[in-house]
Order: C-alpha cells, then structure tokens, then sequence
C-alpha cells in the first residue's frame, strides 16, 4: 500500500473540511466550533442532531459533504489501520529516525552488503564500537537488522544516490563485500568518483578479478578463499601460533590486543628514537612494525627514527594501548 497516495487522500480530506466549514459558516452564520463540529458529525455519519443546517444552501453543502468526503473518511480511517498493523508506521518512523542518525555521520565506515562475509564485518565493527552504517539491496536480509542500533539502507549501493544518502563524502573507509567481482568493481568506481580520498576494501571472489579491482581504484582486496586457505594450511603446520592470533582478534575479554597508531607532528612520540619513546618502558607495548608511507619496517631498532605520518602496529595489554592512544 502506498503511503504517498494515503498522505494525497489525506490531505483532500483535509481540504475538503476547510472548505465546507469556511461554507457553513458563511451561509449559516455558524460559530468555527459549530461549524467545525457539524462537518465533523456529518463526514463520520455521527449526526447527533444538536447542530443542523437550517437553510437549503446549509443542506446541500452537508450533503456534499457527506457524499463526497464520507468515501475519504473511510479510506484514511481504513488505511491508517491497515499501515499500523502491518508495521508501515514503524518503517516510516524508523527511516526518518536511520536518516537522522546517518546526517550526524562523520569519518565512519560504510559496509555494502550483509551477506555470510558482510554479517561478519558487521558483528566485528560493532563489537569494536567502531562507527559505521550499512547497505544491503534485499530488503529480507535487512529484515535481519531492524532492532538493530547501527542505521541500515535498504538500496543498490552501486547507485549514486544511495551511497550519498549513506553520507560517503562524509566516509572515512568503504567496505564492499559482495559475493560478485563486477558487483564489487561497480562499487569500488562508484565511490572513488564521489569522493576519491574515501579508503575502499573489497572482497574479490576470484583471482582474476583481482587486478581489475585494483585498476578500479580500491586501496585494499581481501580473497575470502584465499585467506580461508592459508589460514588452515597455518593451523595444520603452526597450531599454536595460528590459535594465538585468532583470540587476540575473536575473543573480547582478552587482555592483550595489537593496535594501529597514525603519528601526527603534535605527537611526543613524533621525532624521537624507539628506545627513547617510552612505549616499553611506560606503557609495557611492543612496536611490531613502522609503517612508513607504505614501506613496511618490521622489528624496528631502538636507534630508529618515529616520525610524523608514521603508522605504528603496536602489541600490549588492552588497557595500556588505550592510555597510550590518549597520550
């Protein structure tokens, strides 16, 4: 059912009241509360009979009234019943609430698509209370999400409009995980025309689709199948090792974590040498890696050099990394 032709029914039931109200009190000398009133008992065919057209010219405007508007009385009253109970009202209140929420957006992330690998980007940015929204074009899966706090978009996020109401010149990163290369390729150009700066991930389902993703734009591909692989390659040949890694990322109540840092010039870390920075001896963290416009610096010496724009992969207890993103 359309509310679009509900609000239209409505608004010329509306009018039409204005209008043989404004006539009753012109033709009967009736007071706005009478005249008010008798249009109202007339169009719900209430008449208790209290207030009545004393004049021909009353009557036929009652009685256009009542012919005309007694179809559109019903019509809203029914379908106003109608959308409350098949929950329409709530979508409509729950859109403009999801809107509300997407305009305060600002440097989230926005994931496109909550299949098996979409769901699992889901649950694992909002266990990291990271700030993010969604778009899933099948209205059922959707479905899945409606109690959901996390503001959700049910559209094509292929299509211009869609990913601008999902605030992307406001987006700081853009997950696409689509199970199909073409699906996730369209997207990846998409969003790089919109706003080029956006950090795009993507799935690739083949390895062939790989470097076409590339050429496309996106500044990360992640092989589902790729990964699965080598991951139980790993788990058969380095058990421990492989089981370490996956509770530093699954289990939440564990108390060591790896962290990214990004180094800005106001940093005290800026400037200054590894074994003068104090993250051992101050925060008990490990640097595992500098990344250093995108030259990798594994194993770092205490003599090296952290500078401003370098991107720190920092190991420690949860709470220390806090108090050290904080400093």
């Amino acid at each position: 059912m359309s509310l679009r032709n509900f609000f239209y029914v409505f608004l010329a039931l509306i009018g039409l009241m204005i209008l043989a109200v404004m006539a009753l009190i012109r033709i009967e000398g009736l007071s706005l509360t009478d005249a008010v009133w008798l249009a109202t008992i007339s169009i719900t065919t209430v008449g208790y009979g209290d207030v009545v057209p004393k004049t021909v010219s009353g009557r036929l405007v009652t009685m256009g009234l009542i012919l005309s508007g007694v179809g559109l009385y019903t019509y809203v009253l029914s379908t106003l019943m109608v959308i409350i109970s098949e929950g329409q009202l709530y979508d409509l209140l729950g859109e403009k609430r999801r809107k509300k929420m997407i305009g305060k957006l600002n440097n989230h992330i926005i994931v496109c698509g909550l299949g098996r690998v979409g769901s699992e980007v889901f649950d694992t940015l909002k266990r990291e209370g990271q700030t993010f929204m969604a778009i899933e074009k099948d209205p059922a899966r959707a479905e899945n999400y409606r109690n959901s706090t996390i503001p959700i978009i049910i559209g094509d996020a292929s299509q211009d409009a869609v990913l601008l109401q999902a605030g992307i010149l406001r987006a700081s990163t853009l997950i696409t995980t689509l199970p199909e290369d073409a699906g996730n390729l369209f997207i990846v150009m998409t969003s790089k025309d919109l706003n080029p700066n956006i950090k795009v991930i993507t799935r690739a389902t083949r390895n062939e689709g790989i470097p076409r993703l590339k050429r496309g734009g996106a500044d990360s591909i992640i092989s589902p199948s790729t990964l699965g692989g080598k991951r139980m390659a790993m788990a058969a040949i380095k058990p421990a090792s492989v089981a370490f890694v996956q509770t530093l990322f699954e289990q939440k109540n564990i108390n060591y974590q790896i962290e990214e840092l990004t180094i800005n010039s106001s940093s005290p870390l800026a400037n200054k040498h590894l074994k003068d920075s104090g993250l051992r001896e101050k925060f008990g963290c490990q640097l595992l890696l500098i990344n250093r416009t995108g030259t990798p610096i594994p194993n770092p010496n205490p003599d090296d050099m952290i500078l401003p724009g370098d991107e720190l992969i920092i190991f420690g207890p949860s709470d220390k990394l806090t108090d050290l993103e904080r400093a």
